[in-house]
């Protein structure tokens, strides 16, 4: 697997912080994703509650 392979690739599309970053923004689904944060993508930098929201999570 590359370094930059997303490690759930089915869901990429929909929920995870890497894209949601780059469309409009959703307040409700912001303070779902990104309040709390516990893990970081190392792809994107992303700061997330939960590991499913990014393509390569690493606990914070």
């Amino acid at each position: 697997m590359a370094d930059k392979d997303c490690l759930n690739p089915e869901e990429h599309c929909a929920m995870h912080a890497c894209q949601l970053k780059a469309s409009v923004r959703n307040p409700e689904v912001d303070k779902e994703l990104f309040e709390d944060p516990h893990y970081v993508c190392e792809n994107c930098g992303a700061r997330v509650h939960k590991a499913e929201n990014v393509c390569r999570p690493r606990p914070l």
